[in-house]
């Protein structure tokens, strides 16, 4: 099975962008701008992030939020994707919740170097909603005890993902927390984290397992080939034209 690797180099090097500190959790999480961010970490324990911590003192509370984003090279893939899995290898934190979304980071098309604007840089991003319904979803949710944290964890790739994989010379991801920050839902725990393993680390590098579809790969009656499993009764697997296309 073909894999492509998260870019850990240039323009496209993997990054985690950080809003730390603040005041509200719309603040947090809707801000424009991160205060923290690294391109050079091999792993975190805070790969996805949200929390609120009080201050008895002051008698506030403090919010934060962290997001993690990833460059994949998918320029030499043109033939129809049948299927794939977005894997990001686990590190030592499973307190929280990860979801995989589309990201116009890095320019949207990988040819600029990430910026500390793009920490809301995600397609379907609106400030103050619910990210569901909205965003553009390359993984479904994982929750807690659903994040290993000695193991890979994959993310069956959604029709959107293998579209993008076809068709688009880069797909960008953006993992994000999905209890709090994808649903907008202020958090109330000090910290709801989940670790994960960059492509720094040359032996757990994130990466995208595809494969391509055989026979006939061609949409028919404005249907997506990977949702067809025959024409007329006959599996596409057999079939190499139709109608002589």
């Amino acid at each position: 099975m073909p894999v492509i690797y998260a870019s850990s180099t240039g323009n496209t090097d993997d990054v985690y962008l950080s809003r730390i500190g603040q005041s509200s959790w719309a603040n947090a999480r809707d801000g424009t701008t991160s205060t923290s961010s690294s391109d050079s970490s091999s792993q975190t324990t805070t790969f996805t992030w949200a929390y609120s911590v009080a201050d008895p003192r002051a008698g506030t509370v403090v919010y934060g939020v962290r997001r993690s984003f990833m460059v994949f090279d998918t320029s030499g893939i043109s033939g129809t994707v049948a299927s794939a899995e977005l894997s990001v290898r686990g590190y030592s934190a499973n307190d929280g919740s990860v979801i995989a979304v589309k990201s116009d980071a890095y320019g949207g098309d990988g040819g600029t170097n990430w910026s500390t604007s793009d920490f809301n840089n995600i397609v379907g991003f609106s400030t103050g909603s619910s990210l569901a319904g909205n965003a553009t979803v390359y993984g479904a949710q994982k929750t807690t005890t659903n994040w290993t944290t000695s193991g890979w964890n994959d993310f069956t790739a959604t029709s959107d993902l293998l579209a993008d994989i076809k068709n688009n010379n880069v797909v960008i991801v953006c993992f994000m927390d999905y209890t709090n920050d994808y649903l907008n839902v202020a958090p109330s725990s000090a910290s709801l984290n989940c670790g994960a393993f960059y492509a720094e680390n040359a032996t757990y590098r994130p990466h995208i397992d595809y494969t391509l579809a055989t026979g006939y790969a061609n949409n028919v009656n404005g249907v997506a080939a990977v949702n067809i499993g025959k024409i007329n009764g006959v599996a596409t697997a057999s079939i190499s034209k139709v109608n002589g296309i």
